[in-house]
């Protein structure tokens, strides 16, 4: 079971570098000033090791993190506490007040983080996805009327609207300034398109909307759903910090599973979390 799910935890942050890449390539703009393996990396290591805790003078704070970029930062917490979704919710909380960026709703990043736990847990159908998220999230009422555009998006795939009227209707629907388009329209392209990782990369791009960002998230979706026997050969190799991720993944789903490894040594330690799993 564990080597599956390490294999899934590799791929959605393989996925999640894929897709920002070929954004990048496709939309013709220039690198973002924090790509996504460094915006997983920090909050990975955060989980890894014990005795890390985060400061608001890490780099990671100097600038507000998009919408996109606060979920694909927060990944490794998705993979991490993926069977535990208050303590999920939790931690997207308690990392929120650090934060202090009103632009970025806990609603979009619950909505991404549910759907990672259930394609993690076996146990996502792409068809009613926020139909079971509506009693997970236990949303106030301010929060209503976000999970109701999210309902658009399923009600888009039950009925298999094509992506351009799909894309139109979110882009109205969404909250400009909350950047909750982003959260739609990753989530439509990979819920729409499943079992597809490039399918799903490719329809992320033809959005045309802060496509690095969308394809990004649409690949750690589909990374986490479909493992990494579902990436294409070709898109995967080109990723030259595949290493590094592969030993990162390792370490978080050790961390995950109560095991500690130290370093290079060939033994395991139990050790608490920083943002611990009970």
């Amino acid at each position: 079971m564990q080597s599956a799910l390490l294999y899934r935890f590799q791929a959605a942050m393989i996925g999640a570098v894929v897709g920002e890449t070929i954004g990048i390539q496709a939309s013709g703009r220039v690198p973002t000033r924090r790509d996504s393996l460094g915006l997983m990396r920090f909050y990975a290591e955060s989980l890894i090791d014990p005795s890390r805790i985060e400061q608001p003078s890490d780099p990671i704070f100097r600038e507000p993190l998009t919408t996109a970029e606060s979920a694909i930062a927060l990944l490794p917490v998705f993979l991490f506490f993926h069977e535990d979704f208050p303590k999920l919710r939790q931690n997207v909380q308690t990392v929120l007040k650090l934060w202090q960026n009103p632009a970025v709703s806990e609603l979009d990043l619950l909505a991404i983080g549910y759907t990672l736990s259930q394609a993690l847990l076996e146990s996502l159908n792409p068809r009613r996805f926020v139909t079971s998220m509506f009693e997970a999230l236990l949303a106030p009422p301010e929060g209503i009327p976000k999970l109701q555009r999210l309902q658009q998006v399923e009600t888009m795939v039950q009925q298999g609207l094509g992506l351009e009227d799909a894309t139109q209707l979110i882009l109205t629907l969404s909250d400009a300034t909350l950047g909750d388009a982003e959260i739609a329209l990753s989530l439509y392209c990979f819920l729409s398109t499943p079992g597809d990782f490039r399918l799903s990369i490719l329809r992320a791009i033809q959005t045309r909307y802060q496509v690095p960002g969308v394809a990004a998230l649409t690949g750690a979706l589909s990374g986490a759903y479909n493992s990494t026997i579902g990436l294409p050969a070709e898109w995967r190799m080109e990723v030259a910090q595949q290493a590094e991720i592969q030993q990162l993944s390792q370490q978080l789903l050790a961390s995950w599973s109560g095991m500690y490894a130290i370093e290079a040594r060939n033994f395991a330690i139990a050790a608490p979390q920083v943002m611990r799993r009970d």
